[in-house]
């Protein structure tokens, strides 16, 4: 079974987490997609493939929500073989910016293990 960390900053925050909260506030059905495939990832490890999953380069991987409306999205890097480390969620119409977003988490995070 994989182990799933949440990207934190230098001050503890881990917006991931708190966007997963905030999305069981407002959207439920799309929180139990998410929830699904975060089972299935944690489950599967790399064997999770198309369409849940798309490698991105650079060690960065998208898993995708292709359910609900908005086409909801994590990312996240493999640390090791049993750790992975989510670095930004949101939707389809935010793509671009969260990929730069979590390029950016990816780079500077030196430790590997999801804290700056």
């Amino acid at each position: 079974m994989v182990v799933i960390r949440c990207w934190q900053d230098m001050r503890g925050r881990k917006p991931v987490k708190e966007w997963l909260a905030d999305l069981r506030q407002h959207d439920r059905g799309g929180a139990l997609a998410v929830d699904r495939l975060l089972t299935k990832l944690a489950k599967a490890g790399r064997l999770l493939v198309l369409p849940d999953v798309r490698f991105l380069g650079d060690d960065l991987w998208e898993l995708r929500d292709r359910t609900t409306g908005p086409g909801y999205r994590v990312y996240y890097t493999w640390v090791d073989e049993s750790l992975v480390v989510l670095l930004v969620a949101g939707e389809k119409s935010t793509q671009d910016r969260d990929i730069k977003k979590a390029r950016r988490r990816l780079e500077n995070s030196g430790s590997g293990d999801g804290k700056q």
